[in-house]
């Protein structure tokens, strides 16, 4: 029998040699899980080979314990992809390939079982049934009448609350044979609730039919392509993308469509479930049974169009042709734990093996997607102007160093923003208010002492929570209640200082009482369906002001919002990160375009306070090219991305001493592997959170030239990671979050 490779979901950078399990005589290849020792564990790994021979004395060899799965649950195109993902990423390829499945599937969640009620007795009879229960017992009767005028079987929870009696009855007629009940599993549906959108598809534009052409003449070459889509806010980049997608069906292949938030998942499946027959949906906010549904359902080949955040970038296609990316910019298709992917760069990676293309969609290009489009790397199509000639909305920017409030209760709003909203929402129109943090005062703190309270397991100050009456830590949740005077000094009143979202509210709630408010953040989006619900009620203008966070800045297509306040514009401008410019240019015009999308215009109010920033003029004039310019003189300057490659090396753990001797570790290793090079290795030094978690943070940069060279340096940490016992070593390549 030959022997068995296997990679482990562990940060062991090779694959392990094991012998045929004994007496199993069933298939087993690539692809398949299997449970194997190692050390004094068991651990369910993937087979990766089956070689005819190993390097050791196979006597020392240990079998394979079990084959989990009857067939491999990862095809030869995931195996390539996930074991480029291990080289580049810098992780094992048992761990890029444990992110591939999806939980449901790993841990083999069931369907669930619903009690079903069926009327037992022949239809001439149950008149008669019905009658010799009625007297005595009226619930009863109810039962069997719904039971009698239902063609199908009844869940038992369903009628017991259709009858408005309890489920008592039911087993009672059950035992006496008039009902039938039997156990079923059900396939819970993603979808309900969630209505298809028809929208109205009205003939191309000159510049969408130009952008169309690019995207078919890619399709039809059946070659890799990638395409950068660059449309402005509201230019129809999704009606783009659903004809791309349908010629890409025509010819009998596949599409997956990436989006950045589940937030964005409903409007977008109403979209492509109007036109399209077979969706699936991968995302975190389904069920674990639901996800494993929805990727069987996929394997076996019964939807055409899978959507979702990241990880369905995996998602187990058969026949790919084309892959979406919507607003590719957005720093959430970065995973942010082992393997740290980027799903761009996996898609096209994944899109490049298969023979696809890759569409990436945004009125703000990340300046490493945009820069490749300058290079000639990837396709460039361009959608200038909205559609059906809307004007983008004007923006104002209001210096907060110099406003004065409107009122004592109001210094949050500036008189600009307040006069915008109040004659909105006179006209009946919608508003939508963005603050980039959560929580009602961003820091706590006294005059008397100038003591911050803080954390006492992190190095950032606590969030107090009005609706909670408790301060927490946005890092670990670590939450003290407050009383009215200083913690620390005694004597000094306590003073509530900045402001996060649920202060927005409170504000407008004082300003707008007749206004119907609702506010999106991680603190109320905290229940299944808490993000459809919200926005269809906004849709359906059941909703007059929107406040929210990040997750209702993109994305979003609402026609009677006419009014966008921006709070707090430059919130990230001031962070230790060189893509802080960036993010708050992409921030500003993502949230601006969700104004003026119907009929009636727009209008924008950036609150900031510097508004001279080239960032922000560069917003406010919805002028990219004048900000990538800008912007690419400083990278260019101190060689980041797109000038060159990057990773981030983190130590952390218990112990700073340990910690710091950690990263001097690390930075000798990569210091000596990048001699003769050009590369650069800064540091060690503090993070700019030092300590989150009770845990001390240093960290390493790597600047190199290309992806090879810097694949090269890094995997001299394989030599020094895993030696500093509770200590801990994080390779970050490509990161987003320098914090």
């Amino acid at each position: 029998m030959p022997f068995v490779s296997v990679a482990l979901p562990l940060p062991v950078r090779r694959q392990f040699d094991y012998l045929w399990p004994e007496g199993y005589a069933g298939p087993l290849g690539p692809g398949q899980r299997v449970r194997v020792p190692f050390g004094r564990q068991s651990h369910v790994g993937f087979c990766v080979g089956l070689p005819d021979a190993v390097d050791i004395d196979p006597a020392r060899l240990k079998p394979v314990e079990d084959v989990v799965d009857p067939a491999p649950l990862v095809g030869p195109e995931l195996l390539r992809l996930t074991r480029w993902m291990a080289e580049y990423y810098a992780c094992s390829w048992g761990e890029a390939l444990s992110a591939v499945l999806p939980a449901g599937v790993k841990r083999g969640a069931k369907r669930r079982r619903v009690s079903m009620a069926r009327i037992g007795v022949p239809e001439g009879e149950v008149a008669d049934r019905i009658a010799e229960v009625q007297e005595g017992r009226p619930e009863q009767a109810r039962v069997l009448r719904l039971l009698a005028a239902s063609p199908e079987a009844i869940p038992v929870a369903d009628l017991a609350r259709r009858a408005g009696t309890s489920t008592s009855p039911i087993q009672t007629l059950a035992r006496r044979g008039l009902v039938t009940i039997e156990e079923v599993e059900v396939e819970d549906d993603p979808f309900a609730g969630l209505e298809a959108r028809l929208d109205e598809t009205e003939a191309l534009t000159p510049d969408q039919t130009k952008a169309l052409a690019a995207v078919h003449a890619a399709v039809l070459s059946g070659k890799y392509a990638s395409i950068l889509l660059w449309g402005v806010t509201g230019s129809g980049k999704t009606e783009v993308y659903i004809r791309a997608i349908a010629e890409t069906l025509a010819r009998g292949k596949q599409a997956i469509v990436l989006v950045p938030e589940i937030a964005l998942t409903p409007q977008t499946v109403r979209r492509f479930r109007a036109r399209f027959d077979r969706v699936a949906v991968l995302h975190s906010g389904l069920t674990e049974t639901q996800r494993r549904a929805q990727w069987e359902r996929i394997a076996r080949r019964e939807a055409d169009v899978v959507i979702g955040p990241r990880s369905a970038v995996f998602a187990p296609v058969a026949d790919l042709g084309l892959v979406v990316l919507d607003e590719e910019h957005e720093p959430s298709f970065k995973q942010n734990s082992t393997p740290r992917y980027h799903a761009r760069d996996v898609a096209i990676m994944r899109a490049h093996h298969a023979g696809a293309v890759v569409v990436l969609g945004s009125a703000t290009p990340s300046l490493e997607t945009w820069a490749n489009s300058m290079r000639g790397k990837y396709g460039l199509a361009i959608l200038p102007r909205r559609v059906q000639r809307r004007p983008l909305p004007p923006v104002e920017v209001v210096d907060m160093a110099r406003e004065a409030p409107v009122d004592k209760a109001t210094p949050l709003l500036s008189h600009s923003l307040v006069m915008a909203m109040r004659e909105a929402l006179g006209k009946g129109e919608q508003v939508i208010l963005f603050r980039n943090r959560r929580g009602h005062s961003t820091f706590v703190g006294c005059f008397r002492c100038h003591h911050v309270v803080r954390c006492p397991r992190c190095d950032v100050a606590l969030t107090w929570h009005a609706i909670w009456r408790r301060a927490i830590c946005h890092y670990c949740n670590h939450e003290v209640g407050l009383e009215t005077f200083c913690p620390d000094c005694k004597t000094g009143r306590l003073s509530y200082l900045g402001a996060g979202t649920e202060r927005v509210e409170s504000v407008v709630e004082k300003l707008f009482p007749e206004a119907r408010l609702a506010r999106m953040d991680s603190d109320t989006m905290v229940t299944r369906g808490a993000y459809e619900r919200v926005l269809g009620d906004f849709e359906s203008r059941k909703i007059d002001v929107l406040v929210g966070t990040q997750m209702i800045g993109k994305g979003l297509d609402f026609p009677e919002v006419t009014v966008v306040g921006v709070l707090s514009a430059d919130s990230v401008l001031h962070f230790p990160d060189f893509r802080s410019a960036e993010r708050t240019f992409q921030l500003i015009t993502q949230v601006a375009g969700r104004a003026g999308r119907g009929e009636r215009p727009g209008r924008v109010v950036v609150q900031t306070l510097t508004p001279l920033h080239y960032a922000v003029q560069a917003a406010a004039r919805h002028d990219f090219r004048a900000f990538v310019e800008k912007d690419l003189v400083h990278r260019k300057e101190l060689g980041y991305p797109p000038f060159g490659r990057l990773a981030r090396v983190v130590c952390h753990g218990p112990d700073e001493e340990a910690v710091h001797r950690a990263a001097e570790r690390a930075a000798a290793a990569l210091l000596q592997a990048a001699g003769g090079t050009s590369a650069q290795v800064l540091g060690p030094s503090p993070c700019p959170l030092p300590r989150l978690e009770d845990r001390f943070r240093w960290h390493v940069l790597v600047k190199a030239g290309g992806p090879s060279e810097l694949a090269r340096i890094v995997a001299a940490l394989d030599l020094v990671k895993g030696a500093s016992g509770k200590t801990q070593t994080t390779i970050d390549v490509d990161p987003l979050d320098m914090i």
